[in-house]
């Protein structure tokens, strides 16, 4: 008797859109949703599982006392109410429900009560897709504006055909000057421009007199979209692309003192083979931008941080500004789309990356017992060793290091 009443005092009053009433019996439905797949020729079938059940309650709700009938009415008021409702159930507490059949009520006036026959269905959540920018893609898709911006810009001033033959060399002279400088930088040893110079300072050369021909050839010469999912150090070929656009050697040269149509027209074709070369750059670090902090960078520390990311982005934002200054009107604009799409998506996809904190050993030890008492995990030594460039794992020196705060 004692448990009974025990039990009793632990349960919720049964009430629906607060009209309170008891509960005599219930039955409960819940489970999994599945889909049974049967195959011709397959003993056993494959059972797909498609989420939980909907949970249905089917209970009788018994109304007592000398107000019975009026009770029965308030109930029913509330029953015929359009939506869900609050029910309180004794054993499984609060949820919200809909009333799944109509309720069939029985009186008993001989013993003072009233029964209702109730069936109810959790109510769920009517929720709609919810449409969201990927900063990503709209890195890529400046990036491909920006380019298009570019190669225009350069067919409006770029031209040989009409002019002395000086005008055709210069163009050329120039085209091998800037393709060896863009080999032997650092970006050209990354992605190995030095081996094809040959074939493409040729192929080039071929082009000087079809400007649109040319710009879209030394564009698709910095072209990285085939290597969109190849594993590389983004993080780095992104600062070194943004770099060498503001390299020296990538400055226009200074216009001829002697004015005439043809030495006037040669240095229109410098300052657009520089300018073009240097967008170029910043169109392939734009678009490359939108791979960095994912899977398939490879930098040479394990996990980018907030940090790296963050000076990743404002060292290709500063050469963008830098090239913004002497861009002409339509490439100004583009790049100044580019600017946008650049620090939106790398300042979002970079607020949920780990900071970097500061860490002293207290004296000279395994790069995995310092993994250990940091993180808890034994297994990220060697994430701390390349963050750090230990020369030996089994010697971490008692000096600062780097490592994330998670």
């Amino acid at each position: 008797m004692a448990e009974e009443e025990r039990l009793s005092d632990n349960l919720l009053p049964a009430s629906f859109r607060d009209v309170v009433f008891h509960v005599a019996t219930n039955d409960i439905g819940a489970g999994r949703r599945v889909q049974v797949h049967e195959y011709p020729q397959r003993d056993k079938p494959y059972v797909e599982d498609l989420g939980r059940a909907t949970r249905e309650l089917e209970f009788t709700a018994v109304l007592v006392g000398e107000d019975y009938v009026d009770q029965v009415n308030a109930l029913l008021r509330v029953l015929e109410t359009p939506g869900p409702g609050t029910l309180v159930h004794p054993w499984l507490g609060e949820m919200e429900v809909s009333l799944k059949d109509k309720g069939r009520v029985t009186f008993d006036s001989g013993l003072g009560k009233a029964t209702l026959q109730l069936s109810f269905v959790e109510s769920g959540e009517l929720e709609f897709p919810t449409a969201a920018t990927s900063t990503q893609q709209a890195s890529r898709n400046a990036a491909s504006a920006l380019e298009q911006s570019a190669v225009d810009a350069f067919i409006e001033q770029f031209s040989v055909k009409g002019f002395q033959d000086f005008v055709t060399a210069a163009a050329t002279g120039n085209l091998g000057n800037l393709l060896g400088i863009v080999s032997r930088s650092e970006v050209g040893k990354l992605l190995g421009f030095a081996n094809g110079l040959a074939n493409t300072i040729s192929t080039v050369i071929a082009l000087v007199t079809y400007p649109s021909s040319l710009g879209y050839k030394l564009m698709s010469m910095f072209g990285l979209s085939g290597l969109a999912t190849t594993v590389a150090a983004w993080s780095n070929i992104v600062r070194q692309l943004s770099r060498t656009s503001k390299g020296s050697g990538m400055k226009s040269p200074k216009p001829s003192r002697t004015y005439t149509p043809s030495r006037h027209q040669a240095d229109k074709n410098a300052a657009a083979l520089y300018a073009l070369c240097r967008q170029a750059m910043l169109v392939q670090a734009v678009g490359a931008s939108s791979l960095v902090g994912t899977k398939v960078d490879a930098s040479a520390k394990p996990v980018v941080s907030y940090g790296e990311m963050i000076g990743v982005r404002d060292e290709l934002v500063a050469a963008i500004d830098a090239e913004s200054l002497t861009a002409t009107d339509g490439v100004y604009d583009a790049m100044q789309a580019a600017r946008a799409a650049v620090w939106q998506d790398l300042t979002t996809r970079a607020r949920n990356n780990a900071r970097l904190d500061t860490l002293t050993p207290p004296e000279v030890l395994p790069a995995l017992v310092v993994s250990y008492d940091y993180y808890g995990d034994a297994t990220r030594d060697a994430e701390l060793v390349a963050r750090n460039r230990v020369r030996h794992p089994g010697f971490v020196p008692a000096l600062p290091i780097k490592v994330l705060t998670k």
